[in-house]
């Protein structure tokens, strides 16, 4: 198996992910005018995470709709935004496509920029300022030169090897999905999310295999009555349980703590495969055919 704690490993990182992924918290464009209120967001591939997180309604009759155009969205953002828009409405066009007001350009890291773009825009600067501090405080124990022993994404990424994420945050369900994605993106590999009624989908979505554990690993993010339950029902029914706990702060912080942690665990899960962590060239084509 490769050695995380070796130069070598990284040679398959060909185009510095790891360096965008230690400069994170700061980058991103910031809004160059003021927006009135009251605001709302729309959020398509990169930027639908950063819709959920913001806390902001999808749909206003008067303000501000943000529309982000993270991709894939087969025109629907362009649709809805021409109906949106109205004498009482502006729609302001965040994203990759041609014509956007604000251009981020793709990254499987742009959940943050999203959000941190939406938190500046509704005049939310402390809550972003609480994010960047709990990501600073993550960088600390997470960027490749700290030792395996010291570091929880490399050590998370070591247990995922050869087996398949089943992901749980009862604290805030989008982050499963938001996982889900990262470890496609950059860790090549599948990761499955649980249906709304979560606990009863452990108990018996995995019935016909008790007790001889499938090779699902399951990742329990966040604390709580929820994440006890559905520790005590999985052990039995997965190969292996990561408990990852959320650092303090908001229920804001902690999502974005824990998104964090786990894209560094995506990156050292592709580096343990051998693959390139960043994107592949066809994504290009995918996001301009859709």
């Amino acid at each position: 198996m490769r050695d995380l704690d070796r130069e070598e490993t990284y040679l398959s990182d060909r185009r510095g992910l790891a360096l965008e992924l230690r400069d994170l918290v700061g980058t991103g464009p910031v809004p160059t005018r003021s927006y009135p209120a009251p605001h709302a967001a729309l959020g398509y591939g990169e930027g639908h995470f950063a819709a959920r997180l913001s806390g902001l309604p999808d749909w206003t009759e008067e303000g501000t709709l943000f529309v982000l155009e993270g991709g894939y969205d087969l025109g629907e953002a362009a649709a809805l935004s021409l109906l949106a828009e109205t004498e009482r409405v502006q729609v302001v066009k965040v994203g990759l496509r041609p014509g956007v007001e604000v251009y981020l350009s793709p990254s499987p890291l742009n959940p943050y920029r999203y959000l941190r773009f939406l938190l500046l825009a509704t005049g939310q600067e402390e809550a972003l300022s609480e994010v960047d501090r709990a990501l600073l405080e993550e960088r600390k124990r997470l960027t490749p030169e700290i030792p395996l022993e010291e570091n929880p994404a490399k050590f998370l990424a070591y247990t995922l090897v050869e087996r398949i994420p089943l992901l749980y945050a009862p604290f805030h369900r989008p982050l499963e999905e938001a996982a889900q994605s990262l470890f496609a993106r950059i860790g090549k590999s599948l990761a499955l999310t649980p249906p709304h009624s979560a606990l009863e989908f452990f108990l018996t979505g995995l019935e016909a295999r008790h007790e001889q554990g499938d090779p699902l690993a399951a990742l329990l993010l966040g604390e709580g009555e929820a994440v006890r339950l559905a520790k005590e029902i999985l052990e039995t029914r997965v190969d292996a349980i990561a408990e990852v706990p959320a650092p303090t702060g908001s229920r804001l912080a902690q999502a974005l703590a824990l998104w964090y942690r786990l894209a560094w665990t995506a990156y050292y899960l592709a580096l343990l495969y051998g693959v390139d962590p960043s994107d592949p060239e066809v994504l290009e084509r995918l996001r301009e055919a859709t």
